[in-house]
């Protein structure tokens, strides 16, 4: 561990990557502002630290919002957690009229004197389809995607499941656990598998402990839908009982309360699940600009929807519900005003159902972000959803979005490393996604052509284009542009908009971009924010601003990365610009 990422605080000990402060091994709780200021203050090692600096760390520098109180109550709960005498403080001290300074600071490379007992790794593999039957393959990967998330809601701080993504690699790849374990650090691994017996489909599933590769659980359940629920019963109180017997009832609990009655509901949200993960993933600027199909968005939809209507008491099916009306508002199919009052409610219902489910609460974190703007609610349910399940590697992308919006750059850098953590090889375009809004543009080019083309992601080809033009180098953008509408199987567009580079240049692909634009406004509803996007791409800033403003009068969801979004950084500077941000709320 580096100096920067453990300090001695007289007898607490500050695990900055584990983002905890402990005293004798107990973890002492911290909201995050006052932990995010004692890490501040414990890197300046002894030195003052003015509310000014307080302020441009916390809250990058603005002004307008209350801060002089918020500093206050954070100082006085770090003192708390220090065991500090509030009338004469040794530690956490006060500079009158400068500010406060953090004595006794000592960083070490040293581990804890009472580290805290290491989660276990647990990875989910795909679940292999041996029913001849290929429809099957996407429930078999929503059963080990489904799993997934209920182990990672199992103990947070006990066990720490790898995210699905990085589980889909090793999908018919012939290597043993030990490898796999070698490869992934991981504790244990359950396999399964769908298998045709007798005209019965049967599901078989098996949890094993790596270090010597022993079977501790196993079981066949059929008919399918039934089984699907008893094997992630079982799974789960068998890996609980492993690693702590403590838990085990926690998880039977905990359980009961996520998954449905119906077993043809839970199979409903498995599929919707899949299909909506499959669109979402895109970047959605992108994907609007070039018109890329909803398909996935509307049978998602009819899977959640079917699982509600099979089971009117399944928190997750109106999670599900929700998510697709967001995404399909943010994706620029609908205005917001349609999608994100049905996304809220369906968020709320899930909620008044289980308000211990995580994914809701991210549900709700969403239209806070997207539809309200409202960066103090985003941001608290961004948090409780991370508190149930730290694994969940999409709340920290998101968050991780949020942050970098608000100017906190470091915190939103620390969200991905730990969605990285918890998926190593499925983050990868999220990240990029991440330098693309921190206007990082020649890391991202220099990074990813480092990589094998073949490796890449639509995503990351998706971000690759914006990044090349938004450095002048347009005829990779155009070739990245293409890659990408091809991994789309948008096969006519991308050789259209290869010609049109080739017979008039990149800006005859521009002048295109918006006749195409205009010709789908005039047949159905078009976000305004496209075209102040493709108006600021073409330098024409008049045409820019009253699209913008038009896109703030129906509050189109990408505009609450204005700050971060590539195509309007040259504009930044001017008033006009700065108007419009601060009426979002920046």
């Amino acid at each position: 561990m580096s100096k920067q990422e453990f300090v001695r605080i007289a007898d607490s000990e500050l695990d900055i990557q584990r983002y905890e402060l402990r005293r004798a091994g107990q973890e002492i709780r911290l909201e995050r502002l006052p932990m995010e200021l004692l890490i501040l203050m414990a890197s300046r090692t002894g030195q003052l630290v003015t509310r000014t600096d307080i302020v441009k760390a916390l809250w990058g520098g603005n002004t307008f919002r209350a801060t002089d109180n918020s500093i206050n109550t954070a100082i006085r709960k770090i003192r708390v957690a220090l065991d500090e005498d509030p009338a004469n403080p040794q530690h956490l001290v006060t500079v009158k009229g400068k500010g406060y300074r953090l004595n006794g600071v000592n960083a070490s490379s040293e581990e804890p004197l009472h580290p805290p007992e290491e989660a276990v790794r647990v990875l989910v593999l795909p679940f292999e389809n041996q029913t001849g039957d290929s429809g099957q393959n996407t429930f078999c990967d929503a059963l080990a995607d489904e799993t997934s998330a209920n182990l990672g809601m199992l103990n947070p701080e006990r066990i720490l499941v790898i995210a699905r993504t990085t589980a889909a690699r090793y999908r018919r790849v012939s290597k043993s656990i030990a490898e796999i374990a070698h490869e992934l650090s991981v504790d244990y691994v359950l396999e399964g598998s769908l298998m045709r017996d007798a005209g019965r489909v049967r599901i078989l599933a098996q949890l094993i402990r790596c270090v010597d590769q022993v079977q501790i659980w196993s079981r066949a359940h059929e008919p399918m839908a039934r089984g699907a629920l008893e094997i992630q019963k079982e799974v789960g109180t068998a890996l609980a009982l492993e690693v702590s017997p403590a838990l085990a009832e926690q998880q039977r609990h905990r359980l009961a309360r996520r998954l449905p009655v119906d077993p043809v509901a839970h199979d409903a949200y498995l599929r919707g699940r899949y299909f909506w993960t499959r669109r979402a993933h895109f970047d959605a600027g992108f994907a609007a600009h070039h018109d890329l199909s909803d398909e996935d968005f509307i049978r998602a939809r009819s899977y959640f929807e079917n699982a509600i209507e099979r089971d009117p008491t399944y928190g997750l099916g109106y999670v599900g519900v929700s998510n697709v009306f967001g995404a399909t508002a943010t994706h620029g199919f609908c205005a917001a005003s349609q999608g994100y009052p049905k996304a809220r409610e369906a968020a709320f219902r899930a909620l008044e159902l289980d308000a211990n489910l995580p994914e809701a609460h991210q549900a709700l974190a969403g239209v806070y972000y997207f539809y309200d703007w409202d960066w103090r609610r985003a941001e608290a349910e961004f948090l409780e959803a991370l508190r149930l399940n730290p694994s969940h590697a999409e709340t920290s992308r998101l968050y991780a979005r949020l942050l970098l919006v608000l100017g906190r750059d470091a915190e939103g850098r620390a969200q991905f490393e730990r969605a990285e953590r918890v998926d190593p090889l499925g983050c990868e375009g999220s990240r990029v996604f991440g330098l693309v809004q921190a206007g990082q543009f020649e890391e991202v080019i220099r990074e990813y052509l480092s990589t094998s083309q073949g490796s890449r992601s639509p995503l990351i080809c998706q971000l690759l284009a914006t990044a090349f033009e938004v450095e002048g180098r347009y005829e990779e953008a155009i070739e990245a542009t293409v890659d990408a509408l091809t991994r789309c199987n948008e096969f006519a567009r991308a050789e259209t908009i290869r010609t049109l580079w080739d017979s008039g240049g990149y800006q005859r692909v521009l002048q295109w971009y918006l006749q195409d634009l205009q010709v789908r406004r005039a047949k159905r509803y078009t976000s305004p924010f496209l075209f102040a996007e493709l108006y600021a791409r073409l330098a024409q800033p008049d045409e820019m601003f009253h699209w913008l403003e038009a896109a703030r009068a129906e509050r189109s969801p990408r505009l609450c990365e204005l700050r971060t979004n590539a195509w309007f950084h040259r504009y930044r500077s001017m008033g006009r610009f700065r108007s419009i941000e601060k009426s979002i709320g920046y």
